[in-house]
């Protein structure tokens, strides 16, 4: 984690949840009500999602003062393990809402039409 720059880590939870975060939760709407797990899911994705925005916050403001006072000051003391926690949780999110966009479509709830019809 040492080797991983802090902004790699900032663009990958300010964008996670931003990028694709919208059309999973959107899709994920769409299976509300079905099934007691589909609403979990709904309920941690959007945990997830928010907390992965404000660490994502956190760490860049935490970034920005440091940059701005000294351009070879380290990073703040704990800004290291902000980033691990940061990085977890925004994986989470990244994984969370490519599951979403590659699986749901092709169960038929609104995805592309399908190319053969075997009736």
């Amino acid at each position: 984690m040492a080797d991983l720059p802090v902004q790699l880590v900032i663009v990958l939870a300010l964008g996670g949840a931003v990028v694709g975060g919208p059309e999973a939760l959107r899709l994920l709407l769409d299976v509300t009500g079905r099934s007691l797990a589909a609403d979990v899911m709904i309920a941690v994705f959007l945990i997830f999602a928010v907390t992965a925005l404000v660490l994502g916050t956190m760490l860049l403001a935490r970034y920005v003062s440091v940059a701005e006072t000294n351009d070879a000051a380290p990073l703040q003391p704990g800004t290291a393990r902000l980033a691990m926690v940061t990085l977890a949780v925004a994986l989470a999110v990244v994984v969370f809402v490519a599951a979403c966009l590659v699986a749901i479509p092709s169960g038929g709830l609104g995805g592309a039409a399908r190319s053969c019809s075997a009736a």
